[in-house]
């Protein structure tokens, strides 16, 4: 990194050089002269500084990138469908409490998530924490198609 600052400096040295030297010099054949002598020592230490890259180091490699995306693909694949799976549980969740709620009774109940074809992950199961209660089973089987056998109750009267 320090190779590369002190040809970055030196470049611009130069380049500062030229441009006051162009401006000092009268126009004419000795200023034409000078503008392509001046451009051929920039061009020169422009070289100068790109042989000392050492290019081994850079590894470019279609197959080492393509290999990179494709993992982290992966991971942001599973990272959305955990975040989508964890998000329909806890709407749903939200909408059972406050079905719950207007019919009186308090539950924080726990929502269990199936994966479709089209991968939409869908309620399958819910475990409620209070006892068994038919109105509150019906909503769930008629709005969130989780039908009674898939419904775990705190007791099973009923």
């Amino acid at each position: 990194m320090d190779a590369f600052r002190i040809w970055l400096i030196g470049l611009m040295a130069v380049s500062i050089l030229l441009t006051v030297l162009s401006t000092l010099l009268p126009e004419g054949t000795v200023k034409k002269i000078a503008g392509v002598t001046g451009g051929l020592v920039l061009l020169l230490t422009l070289l100068r500084g790109i042989k000392r890259l050492d290019l081994a180091d850079i590894r470019l490699s279609y197959e080492n990138c393509s290999l990179q995306i494709s993992s982290q693909m992966k991971i942001y694949e599973a990272e959305s469908r955990q975040n989508m799976e964890s998000l329909i549980q806890e709407r749903c969740s939200a909408y059972i409490s406050e079905q719950a709620e207007a019919l009186g009774l308090v539950c924080n109940p726990l929502v269990e998530t199936m994966w479709t074809e089209e991968n939409i992950p869908l309620p399958v199961a819910v475990a409620m924490d209070i006892p068994f209660h038919e109105e509150l089973s019906r909503i769930l089987a008629e709005n969130l198609g989780i039908d009674a056998k898939n419904q775990k109750w705190l007791t099973s009267e009923g």
